[in-house]
């Protein structure tokens, strides 16, 4: 007995590494320790994320222009930035729970400041394809797609990497309601520019030409045309290394299917003229629904949280990503979005919370973030956390402290609190930081 009060075990935490949100974590933690002991079912990532506690890093004490201090000064500094700031950026929030992205949310909308996420650099040019309304926007739960999924495309993606389980959990090895055998039951296509690790485990393996005419939106355009049957002309579009032999027999091989899906990566979202491959790959999901082939399209997300923060963006504002409440169109793309609004020197001072811009964002655009006053939340050291002006340590969510988060799909899950530690939840420093924005206007 008095060994089981020295250890929990808890069955079911879900991971918050990635965008997956893994609900099956088994965790053993030393509770007289407050300490996780061991992770299983957790990813290389998962588990270093669940163990990030005890590990270097941590961003210890709050700071106000390179000095140590405590947590009633740096909140109240940051309270004088926000308040002296005429258009504030509020910019991250992709590692946040949802409730501590509302609150975020309402700092921008008091100070009539631009709210930005992550989503506006990684995804952003799926949703302006989808607001013009030519094609219908096909999309499934993760479950689904592992019930039915027969055929399973990774374009631009190496899930290996960036979501370890994605594969075993979601999409290829799981047994599913119409893949019995799991894997035996599915066939996986890669189409990528560069050789992966998916290579070795896919039916079929398409290499893209970034160059000239051998593009992800020309294999694209090309397989509508296979699938719609219309050959004719089609050795016009053959240019730039494409292998049009492969690309025959995939897209014989997506009209056969059950039932596909197509997960879409930065490799196709973050790359030049990615308007236009997107466009293309939306038009041929649209022509395979069309002809009777049930497909669906799946952006792959990263961080854990970046979904809830553009479902809290479309209910309150109707947009996806970088608003500017100081706008009557609040929403303009290529204007109101973070890396614009930075370029154009609008924002007078800056609200980061759980993001490093100093590390991901252009240099040019980190060199102006260099000129205003900015406030960090977070509960790790990063360049940004060293040259801004305050840094607020925070405990980490879904490890630290509870939270709710939406999975890749659109699914709230809850995050349970592991172990205990001494900081406040971003949450917390947000409301404190809100509560003071409010009575200084």
């Amino acid at each position: 007995m008095e060994e089981e009060e020295k250890e929990k075990i808890i069955e079911a935490a879900v991971c918050p590494f990635c965008a997956c949100l893994c609900d099956d974590v088994v965790i053993s933690v030393d509770v007289e320790g407050n300490k996780i002991k061991e992770v299983r079912n957790a990813c290389k990532f998962g588990v270093k994320k669940f163990l990030s506690p005890q590990n270097e890093g941590r961003l210890k004490k709050p700071v106000v222009d390179g000095k140590e201090t405590d947590y009633e000064r740096a909140i109240g500094k940051a309270v004088e930035i926000l308040r002296k700031a005429k258009k504030p950026l509020v910019y991250g929030l992709s590692n946040s729970g949802y409730n501590a992205q509302r609150v975020a949310l309402e700092i921008a909308k008091q100070k009539k400041g631009v709210y930005d996420i992550t989503e506006s650099i990684c995804h952003n040019l799926l949703y302006p394809e989808l607001r013009k309304g030519k094609k219908p926007f096909y999309y499934a739960l993760l479950d689904e797609i592992r019930d039915n999924a027969n055929t399973i495309i990774y374009w631009g993606s190496n899930p290996v990497e960036s979501h370890p389980r994605h594969l075993s959990r979601f999409a290829v090895y799981p047994v599913g309601r119409y893949a019995m055998r799991g894997v035996l039951d599915r066939e996986m296509i890669t189409i990528d520019v560069v050789d992966s690790e998916l290579k070795k485990l896919s039916s079929w393996f398409l290499r893209v030409n970034p160059g000239a005419g051998g593009g992800d939106a020309k294999i694209a355009e090309i397989m509508t045309r296979l699938v719609k049957g219309e050959t004719n002309g089609l050795g016009e579009l053959v240019e730039g290394g494409i292998d049009l032999d492969t690309v025959v027999k995939i897209a014989d091989r997506l009209k056969k299917a059950f039932y596909g899906v197509i997960f879409v990566g930065l490799g196709v979202f973050s790359s030049e003229n990615a308007s236009k491959k997107v466009e293309a790959i939306l038009s041929l999901v649209d022509a395979l629904n069309k002809e009777g082939v049930k497909f669906v399209l799946f952006p792959m997300k990263g961080h854990f949280n970046v979904v809830g923060a553009v479902q809290l963006l479309l209910r309150e504002t109707g947009y996806p990503y970088g608003v500017d409440f100081s706008r009557d169109r609040i929403f303009v793309p290529g204007k109101t979005t973070v890396l614009d609004v930075i370029e154009r020197g609008e924002v007078d001072a800056a609200l980061i919370v759980g993001a490093d811009p100093y590390s991901s964002f252009p240099r040019d655009k980190v060199r102006k973030l260099c000129d205003i006053p900015l406030i960090v939340i977070d509960p790790f050291e990063s360049p940004t956390t060293i040259f801004s002006s305050v840094a607020i340590p925070t405990a980490i969510t879904g490890v630290e402290t509870d939270a709710i988060a939406y999975r890749m799909d659109g699914l709230p899950l809850k995050l349970d609190k592991i172990v205990d530690c001494e900081y406040p939840s971003d949450m917390e420093i947000l409301e404190r930081i809100y509560e003071g924005v409010v009575e200084s206007l």
